[in-house]
């Protein structure tokens, strides 16, 4: 698994596809680009597999507006994480998980805790991050249903 940025490759945007109960959970990558190109906090990524196609999308953002929600220091918000239709339960998401520190030691040295808000109707989103090393936090109201704060270390 490959991690990049939209602004390295945009044609990716136009391969990755979600149905519309996934869209219940997340924004539309195309939704969540228009926004990171106006709010130059949030970074968008996409995870390549080995055939170079798009499977993974999710947006990194600094100084989110749940950055108060979470008891850690420089930290940095995960967003719209989600994973092409086509490419569900193959194991990208947790290789994209995986991959992510490493990501960040790279582009956001600075950064040493991961956040993310997982919302409470998604339970198999929510293991997922508990399997990856996140710890469930406590329950907060969120835009479109009541959501528990992960968070995780990331390892020196």
């Amino acid at each position: 698994m490959k991690l990049v940025q939209y602004s390295q490759a945009p044609g990716l945007l136009t391969q990755f596809e979600l149905t519309e109960s996934q869209l219940k959970f997340v924004k539309s990558p195309d939704e969540n680009i228009k926004i990171a190109k106006v709010d130059k906090n949030r970074t968008a990524i996409f995870g390549i597999n080995e055939e170079d196609n798009p499977v993974v999308f999710f947006v990194l953002h600094e100084h989110s507006e749940f950055e108060h929600e979470f008891d850690v220091p420089n930290s940095i918000y995960v967003r719209s994480f989600s994973t092409d239709c086509r490419y569900l339960r193959k194991g990208y998401a947790t290789q994209a998980l995986t991959a992510l520190p490493n990501f960040l030691k790279t582009y956001f040295p600075h950064i040493e805790y991961i956040t993310l808000l997982v919302d409470v109707p998604n339970d198999s989103a929510r293991e997922m991050y508990i399997k990856q090393g996140f710890i469930q936090g406590k329950r907060i109201e969120s835009e479109r249903y009541p959501a528990y704060c992960m968070t995780k270390k990331i390892a020196d």
